[in-house]
């Protein structure tokens, strides 16, 4: 499908946050995928056609996908296309991407199974698969990373830009993934780095993947570990680090940025755990979506969904303080540049968070960019601000300066601006949707 087509049915969605599966919205569920599946369609019909998220039809559903064009590639192989066959493999595994979602899943959730039941756990297989089929046709090296920390490792790959070696040394970004997308799922990213002359670590995230540190706040020595085996490589500049991550990742690129001085610059897409308490509203908002998301989700086994658990406000604020930067006391170690972003109408990180990182800090280096018109992540707008992004962070690493939007020219005139406190900022995900619905009706599909 032609990039345009892509970007003419992202136009037609309408935008409603939430984890509907069965739904294909701006902000949703399927936000995860947007900017990884070249045929939109194909995702759109299959949704059309699910049954429900248990593994009986959730699995083969999306599997089915997966292999046709898993077919293509191979047709591809066989008569030398590597291209094409490289194209096709990338796509398979996204669609595979979509059969083990979430899993493999070691956290501890509400809405899958600990366990990956066998069809599932074939799902996985293939798709790790396809993305390894994908990586031997790629032109330059990827290079498999193991990293080690008190007995526990994580999986991750390293990419090199072309022409980085002992000799021509190369910034490098960790590249950090969220709670349900895996190191495979973030392949554009690293690609994104590499358009810059960045080197750039994907690492599956504590509680996820191909990793046995657990999700926790501790976990954080996996990051640190992942930073030591850049700094051991020959072609990276060990001086010249950066972190990006999305979600969850966002979150960990500042714990570890406020923790670890390696980290001279960083990208934080759709962060939580900032120290954004919210308000009322917001927080209950949160926990009946989390509770309704209990309801009616399930990503395991038919008949094996156990009884939805209603969280409190007790265990939301427990939970909070876990993770807080705010609350542990590590906001104000954030000194070194940061690249925020996230959509307005975000259900499940609060837009407050990145307010209150505007809020904290040096008077300078720090850039934002929120889009009213997107959800969680901004991934509607992924293809203007994820190139923009990489551009902003190769310049700090590469040139140790401020983002040039925080360096006023000389004759440029003086501007007071005024930031809300954190705690008074307006606008819940649902007041941002009456607004949307206002301006302009969601079009008929």
């Amino acid at each position: 499908m032609a990039v345009q087509d892509k970007a003419a049915i992202l136009a037609t969605l309408p935008v409603r946050a939430g984890e509907d599966p069965f739904s294909v919205t701006i902000g949703g569920f399927y936000r995860r995928w947007f900017n990884l599946v070249d045929d939109l369609q194909a995702l759109i019909d299959t949704v059309a056609n699910i049954k429900s998220t248990e593994d009986e039809d959730w699995v083969p559903a999306w599997s089915a996908v997966a292999e046709r064009f898993e077919n293509l590639a191979n047709e591809a192989l066989a008569r030398g296309d590597r291209a094409n066959a490289r194209k096709n493999f990338l796509e398979a595994k996204t669609f595979y991407s979509l059969a083990r979602f979430p899993a493999p899943y070691h956290g501890g959730s509400s809405i899958c199974a600990a366990e990956m039941s066998p069809i599932k756990a074939q799902s996985y297989q293939r798709y790790l698969d396809c993305f390894h089929k994908a990586t031997a046709l790629r032109d330059e090296p990827q290079i498999e990373l193991r990293i080690k920390r008190d007995g526990k490792e994580a999986v991750g790959f390293l990419r090199p830009p072309k022409g980085a070696s002992a000799k021509n040394k190369v910034p490098a970004v960790l590249v950090m993934c969220g709670g349900d997308m895996y190191k495979e799922d973030r392949e554009k990213y690293a690609e994104g780095a590499n358009k810059e002359g960045l080197a750039a670590l994907v690492v599956d995230a504590p509680g996820t993947g191909q990793t046995t540190f657990e999700h926790s706040p501790e976990a954080i020595v996996a990051w640190k570990a992942a930073l030591d085996a850049l700094q051991s490589r020959p072609e990276i500049d060990g001086n010249r680090l950066g972190a990006f991550g999305v979600s969850r990742g966002g979150l960990w690129v500042m714990r570890l940025g406020a923790l670890d001085s390696r980290i001279k610059g960083l990208i934080s897409c759709a962060p939580g755990g900032v120290g954004y308490w919210g308000t009322d509203e917001e927080r209950a908002e949160i926990r009946n979506a989390a509770f309704e998301r209990h309801k009616t989700n399930w990503f395991g086994p038919r008949g094996t969904k156990p009884e939805p658990h209603q969280m409190t406000e007790e265990e939301q604020r427990s939970e909070f303080l876990r993770w807080s930067l705010k609350d542990n006391g590590l906001l104000d170690n954030l000194t070194m540049p940061m690249f925020l972003v996230n959509g307005k109408v975000d259900h499940l990180t609060p837009i407050g968070n990145l307010y209150m990182a505007l809020e904290s800090g040096p008077p300078a280096g720090r850039v934002a960019r929120v889009y009213p018109d997107d959800g969680h992540i901004a991934a509607r707008n992924e293809r203007e601000w994820g190139p923009a992004a990489w551009k902003w962070l190769a310049g700090v690493l590469k040139e140790g300066m401020a983002p040039a939007a925080a360096v006023a020219p000389k004759k440029a005139a003086k501007k007071k601006v005024s930031a809300k406190p954190a705690s008074k900022t307006k606008g819940t995900a649902k007041k941002a949707l009456k607004k949307i619905a206002k301006k302009k009706p969601a079009r008929k599909k």
